[in-house]
């Protein structure tokens, strides 16, 4: 049976990327295209192969028309590989949790009891002075001037209260620029408490989950709680429970996604005027309180949102006009998630789809970090043997390795792994720039500029390489 499945997933890949004008093949094509299109098969495919391949170990959910049309767990709840995925099993969402607070504000704007141009200083939070200026909209939009949580300083809810009561300059004027901080989202949730009168879970448990029919999820799950998955890195370490208790976060199943996304889409915890109010981002590239968005003529046509903390990651798809509804959640973070909703997407339209790759970066890097030319053997030997399986076509996967060595201090391994860069990628005029980068970092200023020069002729607009060999002409080479 396996020989079987192979073959015929072979067979379709090799159709879908058949250019033969034949028009027996066309038909042929078109025939498996339509089959494929109804019966939904290469998504089950699609997602075996991905998690053989090592780029997905998780949940996932795809539905059309408001029905399950595909659901599966593949792998593992932590990287002993001794207990299997269930549809039971709870995921940190990262920053998709920042949802439900944006939600729950909209509830009480709703009820009467607040509006989003109220400044923070009316919900006698004992804030400073800025108060007066920011608003909840302000924070709904990340746009608060608040700046980032200090994490090695905080421990718990009351440290991130006690800093933020200590912030005397925001970083900018509120409503002027856009700085993703969580501190606006814990902000948020203590005016769901004033506001509400009831704990920030309470009014989370009672307003949104048990109506959205979220049964399965828990509020702040622990290490103790015994659906919550562990998550893991490929080289099969778990993550290190976190010593940070931020509370206010919501662990769902699978299920309990599904359930939510429909719930909120479909008017029965918040009004849709509230919901186009909560995707109003500061600009195209930043994050809304609900992720991303696309809008025609006003009309939300794509919903979509990433979220992660270390090694979990989830990410939701929805496209509203072809009511296709993606949910996938993993607990051993590949960057892939949104490559394969791309491809169920394009599977459900009929359309040829690839099969996302290993990711180099994530297979390599720790060796390159240990000695680098065992790093740059094995990834020679994975390109040997395997070029189909890892993502070799990526020019990032290597380059994001140089400037990690470059942080880590570690600068002529960083030279290694750009003039590595460069053999696979010798027409890049960022691969010349990163070399050259590289160089100058090591003080040979010389070879440093001839490398700024060799990209500069393959990129004419690159106006770093133009800055970088002025300063090295002129005899400014400190860093």
């Amino acid at each position: 049976m396996k020989s079987k499945f192979l073959f015929l997933l072979l067979l379709t890949i090799l159709l879908f990327n058949c250019k033969n004008n034949n028009n027996s093949n066309t038909s042929d094509l078109s025939q498996i295209q339509e089959k494929q299109r109804i019966n939904q098969p290469s998504i089950d495919s699609l997602m075996k192969v991905s998690y053989n391949r090592g780029v997905f170990n998780g949940n996932i959910i795809v539905a059309k028309n408001n029905k399950i049309i595909y659901q599966n767990e593949f792998g593992y709840t932590d990287a002993s590989k001794t207990k299997a995925l269930n549809r039971n099993s709870i995921f940190n969402i990262g920053s998709i949790g920042k949802e439900f607070n944006a939600v729950a504000i909209m509830i009480l704007k709703e009820k009467g009891m607040l509006n989003l141009d109220d400044k923070l200083s009316k919900f006698e939070l004992q804030l400073p002075d800025w108060s007066t200026k920011v608003t909840i909209r302000h924070l709904l939009k990340y746009t608060s001037g608040l700046p980032r949580i200090n994490w090695s300083s905080v421990k718990n809810d009351q440290d991130i209260y006690t800093d933020i009561k200590n912030i005397e300059l925001l970083k900018f004027e509120p409503g002027s620029d856009y700085l993703y901080s969580n501190n606006n989202i814990f902000l948020q949730r203590r005016i769901v408490e004033k506001v509400s009168g009831m704990n920030f879970n309470d009014f989370i448990k009672e307003n949104i989950l048990i109506p959205s029919n979220m049964s399965g999820t828990i509020i702040d799950a622990s290490s103790k709680t015994p659906q919550l998955v562990t998550a893991f890195n490929n080289d099969m370490g778990n993550d290190k429970s976190s010593d940070i208790e931020f509370s206010g976060w919501v662990y769902p199943t699978v299920n309990d996604m599904y359930n939510w996304v429909r719930s909120l889409h479909s008017g029965k915890i918040i009004s849709k005027e509230s919901l186009m109010l909560l995707f109003d981002s500061y600009s195209k590239n930043s994050e809304s309180a609900l992720g991303k968005s696309v809008f025609e003529n006003n009309e939300l046509l794509i919903y979509q949102h990433q979220g992660s903390s270390l090694n979990n990651e989830s990410f939701i798809h929805f496209n509203i006009k072809e009511d296709l509804l993606i949910i996938l959640m993993t607990n051993n973070k590949n960057f892939k998630l949104r490559n394969i909703a791309e491809s169920i997407e394009n599977i459900s339209k009929g359309s040829p789809f690839s099969i996302p790759q290993k990711s180099v970066y994530l297979t390599i890097r720790q060796k390159c970090y240990d000695n680098i030319d065992d790093g740059i053997q094995f990834y020679k030997d994975l390109k040997k043997k395997y070029p189909d399986t890892y993502n070799f076509s990526d020019e990032n996967e290597l380059n994001k390795i140089g400037y990690e060595l470059i942080e880590k201090n570690q600068i002529e391994d960083a030279i290694k792994i750009f003039k590595l860069l460069i053999s696979e990628f010798p027409n890049s005029a960022n691969a010349f720039d990163s070399l050259a980068e590289g160089y100058f970092l090591n003080n040979q200023f010389e070879i440093s500029k001839a490398n700024y020069q060799k990209s500069l002729a393959l990129n004419p607009e690159n106006t770093n390489a133009k800055e970088m060999i002025n300063r090295i002409e002129k005899g400014e080479v400190k860093k």
